[in-house]
């Protein structure tokens, strides 16, 4: 039973390993020595660095980085909302899902670039802000694990056999695990807005 689960699903459970070692680290508090010691760099990121000149020197700069940031998450979220709806049987069920999801992951790939460049430079000129914010650390997690689970559980299954021969509840059960990290990312980053 475990030679299959770790020949078949070598990604999945690695993901899954990793999410338990970040539990751990959590339990032992390594992210709290670790976020002291970071303070520095937000300091440097925000009053010596380029970016952090430019973000806080030129509004109008800074303003079209964030629109680009805010299109880019826009397009992150139309994304995964079409291939997770068609993978769940509720959107464009006339149109094969592997054509669907081969399509909106090349989008969203191009769009989850433009979103961390946009998002680096958008930081820095906040830099000494967003340190404080409880709610960036955990869009950044988030952000990471969501990253992770696209590129190292669901395009690999997805694009490894045909739809048909996939689970339907293993389909499901990939839309709402997507659906649900994606929206964590965008409510986490919709309240550093608010805060």
């Amino acid at each position: 039973m475990l030679n299959l689960l770790l020949s078949q699903y070598r990604k999945t459970t690695i993901l899954f390993l990793v999410l338990i070692l970040i539990a751990i680290l959590e339990a032992f508090e390594v992210r709290t020595s670790i976020h002291g010691n970071t303070l520095p760099y937000f300091e440097w990121l925000k009053n010596s660095s380029w970016l952090g000149i430019i973000g806080t020197t030129y509004g109008s700069v800074y303003a079209t980085v964030e629109a680009v940031h805010l299109i880019s998450m826009a397009i992150i979220g139309g994304t995964v909302l079409v291939a997770d709806l068609r993978l769940l049987g509720i959107i464009l069920t006339d149109i094969p899902s592997e054509t669907i999801t081969r399509g909106t992951h090349k989008v969203f790939r191009n769009a989850l670039i433009f979103a961390v460049a946009s998002g680096i430079f958008c930081a820095a000129g906040v830099a000494d802000k967003v340190y404080y914010m409880p709610v960036f650390w955990i869009k950044m997690l988030a952000l990471i694990a969501g990253s992770c689970f696209v590129f190292l559980v669901k395009q690999p299954l997805l694009n490894t056999v045909p739809h048909d021969e996939i689970r339907p509840w293993t389909l499901r059960l990939l839309a709402v695990c997507s659906l649900l990290v994606w929206f964590t990312v965008a409510a986490t980053g919709r309240w550093i807005g608010f805060s």
